[in-house]
């Protein structure tokens, strides 16, 4: 299931870094200072890569 707008906009800093998985290899990494950050995780060559959206 997808994440909502509310989700997101109230994701709080933790003290640790933590991800929240949205679909398809896309997930909102949270940093342990509070910025958030779009990854989208795939695999090239039987190695899974990371690839960065921006905030």
């Amino acid at each position: 299931m997808p994440l909502s707008e509310f989700t997101i906009r109230h994701a709080r800093i933790t003290g640790k870094n933590y991800t929240l998985g949205d679909f398809d290899g896309l997930s909102l990494w949270v940093t342990k200072a509070g910025s958030k950050l779009w990854l989208f995780r795939y695999y090239w060559e039987g190695r899974q890569q990371r690839m960065s959206l921006g905030t």
